[in-house]
């Protein structure tokens, strides 16, 4: 039976491998299409599936390759060793995506992929299904889907655009149940969404994944800390309005872009909303209480092309997260992480790696800011930068004194949002758990070379 078992795992494994590996031959060829639209010169990966184009299939894929250098939380261990700092080679996302308009009513879309494989990585990652639904628009006004899907409330990044941000990653503040109740902030939802004159909105009705399942999962309540818990039995109702003043950007999927690169005038005003009734559990003198999980956030966020000619370009965003997750709730988030082990002795409260509190009942401000150039010298072929700032100021329940956090770094784009390097430096704090509580100790650095390439 067990050899059996062994087997069948086996022959789905080389099965998967073999459809994918097909399938990026596929995306290979026709990547030597005829030239046109695109910025490398050759046709979308798009074919219209009826004589006038109303019905298409599309594909996508792009990969987000990280060089980086740490300065490890204290008491990081690799094979038991202390190790201050680490250098190494990643590949932070890898997408592979389908998309087709099978009716004037019916879209469905689907995507494959990985994250953070690095040289902690076990050997035969396999991709996961990270996008599978199906939608039917009554009209602009009005949409519904269902799937496993990203659609979310609570902010505009809470489903970002992860190939086209101004930053070189992800806001984490701005996904508050990441692997927690949610599998890469995709849940198994029901949704509605539409455009009405300037306003745009999206309703999501989810059934959370079990925190059981969560690699952060732990069953022992203690006192005053809140927990998630697999005893809830809620759903999760999040929504998100934002106003369009200028132009209206598309809400055709889920997903929210950093910077339209001067092809747009953007400036929206957005407030958002999160709840999941008895999310989480703590002690009370010994006794089991729920805690519901209410988050609510507000942003502005603006793309504006500051010299036509050039098409300059002056992006930046505001916001603000309000979360309550019951009493001293919070969670040290380390992206990519590159150490897994820490020395319990000599660790901080951080945890291992790059791990810093990033997310927490309590509440916070994010800011970001870029300024794109025009063209370097006289012809495109160089690209443009982009220098950016960002910071998130935290004052969390559980923590003596407010958590902040910095980026600054710069984008090289070659060919737009298809080809882009990135160099970004991260300033975090690093807490110590003391007599008197979790209190900051000092900082540390992490340095990022990123190169995204992308094909649509």
């Amino acid at each position: 039976m067990k050899r059996n078992s062994r087997f069948n795992r086996l022959f789905i494994k080389v099965t998967n491998s073999i459809l994918f590996w097909m399938l990026l031959l596929q995306l290979s060829v026709l990547c030597a299409q005829d030239p046109a639209a695109n910025q490398w010169g050759n046709k979308p990966l798009k074919w219209d599936l009826n004589e006038n184009g109303s019905h298409w299939l599309a594909l996508h894929t792009y990969a987000q390759f990280w060089m980086r250098n740490t300065e490890n939380n204290p008491g990081s261990l690799i094979s038991d060793q202390p190790q201050n700092t680490t250098f190494d080679i990643s590949i932070r996302r890898f997408r592979l995506g389908v998309q087709a308009q099978l009716t004037e009513k019916l879209f469905v879309y689907s995507q494959l992929g990985i994250n953070n494989l690095n040289y902690l990585s076990s050997r035969g990652t396999s991709t996961d299904l990270l996008d599978a639904y199906a939608e039917y628009s009554f009209s602009e006004k009005l949409a519904i889907g269902a799937g496993k899907t990203a659609w979310t409330g609570l902010s505009r990044y809470s489903a970002p655009n992860t190939s086209k941000l101004l930053s070189y990653d992800i806001l984490l503040l701005a996904l508050p149940t990441t692997d927690e109740t949610n599998d890469l902030i995709r849940k198994l939802s029901i949704y509605t969404k539409g455009k009405l004159a300037g306003l745009d909105y999206r309703m999501v009705f989810s059934k959370p994944f079990s925190p059981r399942n969560s690699p952060n999962f732990d069953s022992e309540l203690i006192d005053d800390k809140a927990r998630f818990t697999d005893k809830s039995n809620g759903n999760i109702y999040s929504g998100y309005f934002k106003w369009e003043f200028l132009d209206a950007e598309t809400n055709a999927i889920p997903f929210s872009d950093g910077t339209h690169l001067g092809k747009k005038k953007v400036f929206n005003l957005g407030i958002g909303t999160e709840f999941q009734k008895d999310a989480l559990a703590s002690l009370q003198n010994g006794e089991t209480r729920f805690h519901d999980m209410m988050l609510w956030a507000a942003d502005l966020f603006l793309d504006l092309p500051v010299n036509q000619q050039s098409n300059s370009t002056l992006t930046a965003y505001l916001g603000y997260f309000n979360y309550d997750f019951g009493p001293n709730y919070i969670r040290n988030t380390g992206v990519n992480n590159p150490i897994s082990a820490v020395d319990l002795i000599q660790g901080s409260f951080n945890g291992p790696g790059n791990a810093y509190p990033v997310v927490g009942t309590g509440n916070s401000v994010y800011t970001q800011i870029g300024y794109l150039f025009p063209y370097l010298g006289k012809t495109q072929k160089h690209g443009r930068l982009q220098p950016y700032f960002s910071l998130q100021y935290s004052d969390f329940e559980l923590l003596k004194e407010p958590m902040t956090t910095f980026d600054f770094g710069v984008n090289w784009y070659l060919k737009e949002h298809l080809s882009k390097f990135s160099l970004n430096l991260q300033s975090r704090p690093v807490y110590q758990e003391t007599s008197e509580g979790v209190q900051f100790d000092n900082r540390k650095w992490m340095a990022v070379l990123q190169y995204i390439i992308r094909l649509e």
